[in-house]
């Protein structure tokens, strides 16, 4: 796996150089180039209004007639085939998804590079995994490595590529998964430096907390900062739905049709464009005025909006540090202005604004917090930046279960949890995995047996049941542990003295989907399946480890569950 992390880690970060040569060369084509050689200053101001829409039209022509997945903001795409294809996606979407974004961001569309980079290196992980014929669980993780990978070699942030693989990509923290993305982001990292510099993404100016007073004010930007992410998520969507009406459209229009009216926004407020960081840094030094930066906050919402919403392709990370970035500065204003003397400058508000507003949207707190840290190498404002972060997520989540990724997989009629197509599994019924033949412990059986049971048994739970059949208990490997070295009680203690008697069990009319929610509520390693009349009456059991076994090979096995 390792070797494959690191043929991964290369070409993501090799993605990651061409997306970035891709935007710079568009950028060169239209504004630095086509533009100069008009000197008509009206038909200037035409052109910086057609030249997202001009991106937008070979966007729209690139993903209707070659790739649909390409289009929008890509973590998505890379959630869903993870969830539904097990990992599988086609190998030509890396490099046009490279195209699109480049397109969509160097003509000026309000968007990023992170999600076309974590899609792309989400296809170079599925494409390198699919030539060595790995397992469908060992696709998943080179998937989430090659995402990590990219991730950390746009922003010069391995430690945030690696946190959002496991946090939002994979869900998925253990040491199987770790290991093969800290690899990856490693070496693309590296080769980012070598090709595009290591300069940490935003310079800013060293703050401290000016008084304890502040974490109240902090608290409450985070709370309003959630609601603003949810504004921003709902605002993307909404404008979703209404390219996605209107069918008498072409599709490949309406990219086009959105990248004008973001051109024409643009025109008044420059700072707009995608390719332009400039509102950032005036945000962070505090160069521009409170209502200005409120008025961009709302701008940027929904000049974002437009550019994603009628189907360009772009990340949403840079954006919601632009919004971050404005609503911080604006909110720091205003304490400033109503507390004057106990608050630090309205820039140090600008700086947890955009840890707050990316945590808001993705759901992802830890890494939103490593990814401020990276991008500016500040940890002076650290409790701030955590205590903002924490409270917005939890807004956010209070009013909206989804984040800004998964929310477009809901609003397709799924639900996924952990990586896991839930609306899928809950069509599926458990009784073929039910155990109908199982290991059990007589309730009155002595401990020295059962002793002698959890050494020749492979399982590490037993139900205890009564002379009639009926389930007494469960008896877990940490009930037998206290009394391993007291000898003497190896023939005074009996099943039913050590069972628990709390425990949860499934039903046979349940779901895949159930069986799997109560297994990451318990971490139990097997779940006794009972009547919904009667609790007690024990049909069978079900193994965690056999139904894993099961899910992993699902896609593969059973494609026909998994097709659209």
């Amino acid at each position: 796996m390792l070797f494959l992390a690191a043929i991964i880690g290369v070409f993501a970060g090799l993605g990651a150089y061409v997306l970035n040569l891709l935007v710079n060369f568009v950028h060169y084509l239209l504004y630095d180039s086509f533009l100069n050689i008009t000197s008509v200053s009206w038909f200037s101001y035409v052109l910086l209004a057609l030249f997202p829409a001009i991106g937008g039209l070979i966007v729209g022509l690139v993903i209707h007639f070659f790739a649909s997945e390409a289009k929008g903001h890509g973590v998505p795409s890379v959630i869903e085939a993870i969830a539904n294809r097990g990992g599988f996606i086609r190998p030509r979407v890396s490099f046009l998804t490279s195209l699109t974004a480049g397109t969509t961001i160097g003509s000026g569309g309000s968007a990023g590079k992170e999600g076309p980079i974590v899609q792309i290196g989400a296809a170079i992980g599925s494409t390198v995994g699919q030539l060595f014929n790995v397992s469908s669980e060992r696709l998943k993780v080179l998937v989430g490595a090659g995402a990590g990978a990219g991730l950390a070699a746009v922003f010069n942030a391995p430690v945030t590529g690696v946190l959002f693989a496991l946090e939002v990509i994979l869900v998925d923290f253990s040491i199987n998964a770790f290991t093969p993305i800290i690899f990856a982001t490693v070496i693309s990292t590296t080769i980012s430096h070598y090709l595009i510099g290591s300069s940490p993404l935003l310079k800013v100016p060293v703050y401290y907390l000016e008084s304890f007073y502040e974490y109240p004010l902090y608290i409450l930007m985070g709370i309003v900062g959630g609601f603003v992410a949810v504004f921003f998520t709902r605002v993307l969507y909404a404008t979703e739905d209404f390219f996605n009406k209107h069918r008498n459209l072409p599709e490949f229009l309406k990219p086009a049709l959105g990248g004008l009216l973001m051109g024409i926004i643009a025109l008044k407020f420059p700072e707009l464009y995608g390719f332009d960081d400039h509102a950032i840094h005036s945000a962070l030094l505090a160069r521009t005025e409170i209502w200005i930066l409120f008025l961009l906050m709302i701008l940027k919402i929904f000049a974002t909006s437009l550019s994603l919403g009628s189907g360009g392709s772009g990340g949403l990370f840079t954006p919601s540090l632009f919004i971050g970035a404005t609503f911080g500065a604006f909110f720091g204003g205003l304490m400033n202005y109503i507390f004057p003397s106990a608050t630090a400058p309205a820039t140090a508000y600008a700086l947890v604004g955009m840890g707050i507003m990316v945590a808001g949207t993705t759901h992802a707190t830890i890494s939103a917090l490593v990814l401020i840290f990276e991008i500016t190498s500040d940890y002076q404002i650290i409790l701030p930046l955590m205590l903002g972060t924490i409270v917005a997520t939890l807004t956010a989540r209070l009013i909206m279960r989804e984040n800004i990724y998964t929310m477009k997989i809901a609003l397709s009629g799924e639900y996924v949890f952990k990586g896991r197509n839930m609306t899928l599994l809950q069509s599926i019924p458990i009784n073929q995995h039910i155990q109908k033949k199982y290991d059990k412990i007589p309730e009155h059986m002595p401990f020295s047996k059962i002793l002698k049971l959890f050494r020749e048994s492979e399982h590490s739970a037993f139900p205890v049941l009564d002379k009639r059949n009926n389930l007494v208990g469960v008896i877990w490997l940490r009930d037998i542990r206290p009394y391993l070295f007291d000898e003497h009680l190896y023939h005074l203690l009996i099943a039913k003295d050590i069972a628990q008697e709390e425990f949860m069990t499934i039903h046979p009319d349940q779901s895949l989907a159930d069986v799997l929610r109560m297994f990451d509520l318990t971490d139990a390693e097997l779940l006794p399946v009972t009547e919904r009349r009667n609790p007690r009456r024990i049909i069978g059991v079900i193994y965690r480890d056999e139904l894993m076994r099961w899910y992993r090979k699902a896609p593969l096995l059973h494609p026909e569950l998994y097709s659209k």
